[in-house]
């Protein structure tokens, strides 16, 4: 589940419900915060400009692949009319394959030097990552492929012969040699178009923090609860409205009590989140498991039923809306069926500067990781994103460990800002087209463009 640190406190606030003035002064401020901690590790920055890449190949899928779906956009994860892409003036069409008649994936490859700020950028962070996912990417057969797409046969992103060489050599570089040991052992990769101009969506999230109780009392009356012991692995489980009625009460499955159910709603969506305790200490949530109902979007409910335009749909115009209306705010928040379960993380707790544990299994790095579809790439890879977030332009590298319900195809990304306020107001505003380039091993990549010769 995609789900990180700034504490908002234990007082209590009162409902949102800003003025304009007063709400761009808010987002300002959190923002402010999150650009000045932006630039204490910002790279050298180079003008973007077209990725002279080789010619794409297109290559047949293997049989036993499914194609990829196309990407399907709630009113919350459309970019506004007026996003940009970092270097292209106008957004291109995300990718749409549709049924058998579909184009089968391509695959191009780049040059580093191809990369907007690649050779003055910081990769240190995700030399450090990558070793820490090396245990599961060499932990399967030598010969099976780690996951996503497969061309011609070939596994784009390599097998474990593959990845084993650079896990050892992951463990013996040092940092101030990670550009070298990525450039030796990688080579940029666009799935479908993905690492054009203006291809690939990008939208953020973060870990929220919540005031919360582990008993019921005062201002505590909301629920988290954890994954029941009887919940189905494939059959749907108690919808949201059930639940919100009490279907699980009483079976001693409350973790936490909060004081915002509109806050509990959106830590649903986050998939973790910290619960800030009356004694100020913090504890940490993450995904557990879902009820089994497909999520459906309240952004685009609310449009429907003609509450606000979708170009005014964020995530704190939804919050502002829920928190002045509670007296629909729990019909609207049914309509999105899918309810989600939670597990305490007292691991986390105990360091603080720990991301929440994503799908991959390991702590999300602030601002270095991204959600992706499983189907396209695998999970514990390294990318280069390229897009323009609320804050400034983003050239980086990060690694992919988490995954989201929204998250599909392979020209789609949701970037993991941190925790607290400053991180939640940039992963709320994040709508825009950008790059998304993979790294494969450069192994692997020459299998598949000889398959395909």
């Amino acid at each position: 589940m995609s789900a990180p640190n700034t504490g908002t406190g234990a007082t209590a606030r009162a409902p949102l419900r800003f003025s304009k003035g007063a709400h761009v002064a808010r987002k300002a401020a959190a923002l402010t915060v999150l650009a000045l901690a932006l630039s204490a590790c910002a790279g050298k920055k180079t003008n973007p400009g077209p990725l002279p890449g080789q010619p794409p190949v297109a290559l047949t899928p293997n049989p036993v692949t499914p194609a990829i779906k196309p990407p399907v956009f709630s009113p919350e994860q459309q970019p506004p009319a007026t996003a940009q892409p970092t270097a292209s003036p106008t957004p291109a069409t995300p990718p749409v394959l549709t049924g058998p008649t579909a184009a089968p994936p391509v695959a191009k490859r780049f040059t580093f030097a191809s990369l907007p700020g690649w050779e003055g950028g910081d990769h240190a962070p995700v030399l450090i990552s990558l070793r820490e996912s090396c245990g599961k990417l060499t932990g399967g057969a030598a010969d099976a492929g780690i996951g996503g797409l497969v061309l011609n046969g070939e596994p784009v992103f390599g097998r474990g012969t593959d990845w084993r060489p650079i896990c050892a050599a992951a463990a013996r570089t040092e940092t101030r040699r990670a550009r070298a040991f990525f450039e030796e052992w990688f080579e940029p990769v666009s799935i479908n178009g993905a690492g054009e101009a203006g291809a690939s969506l990008y939208t953020g999230y973060y870990e929220p923090e919540l005031r919360g109780s582990r008993v019921r009392g005062g201002p505590y009356q909301y629920p988290i609860y954890a994954k029941p012991k009887d919940l189905p692995a494939d059959t749907p489980y108690f919808e949201r409205a059930a639940i919100q009625r009490g279907a699980l009460a009483g079976r001693g499955l409350e973790l936490f009590w909060v004081d915002d159910p509109v806050d509990s709603f959106f830590l649903e969506i986050q998939g973790s989140g910290r619960i800030r305790l009356p004694d100020g200490q913090v504890a940490r949530v993450g995904f557990a498991g879902k009820n089994g109902h497909s999520y459906k979007a309240i952004g685009r409910t609310l449009v429907e039923q003609g509450v606000m335009p979708l170009e005014q749909v964020t995530a704190d115009s939804i919050k502002d809306w829920l928190r002045a209306n509670p007296d629909r705010r729990d019909a609207v928040m049914a309509t999105n069926k899918s309810y989600v379960f939670f597990i305490e993380r007292p691991e986390l707790a105990a360091d603080p500067s720990l991301g929440p544990i994503g799908t991959f299994g390991t702590p999300l790095p602030a601002m270095r990781s991204i959600a992706v579809d499983r189907r396209a790439y695998p999970l514990g890879i390294p990318f280069w994103v390229d897009f323009n977030s609320p804050v400034r332009p983003l050239s980086r590298l990060v690694i992919a460990l988490d995954t989201g319900g929204a998250i599909k195809g392979a020209r789609r990304a949701d970037f993991f800002y941190g925790s607290g306020d400053g991180p939640g107001v940039a992963a709320g505003d994040t709508r825009a087209m950008g790059r998304l380039i993979a790294l494969a091993p450069t192994a692997a990549l020459r299998r598949v463009f000889r398959a395909g010769s």
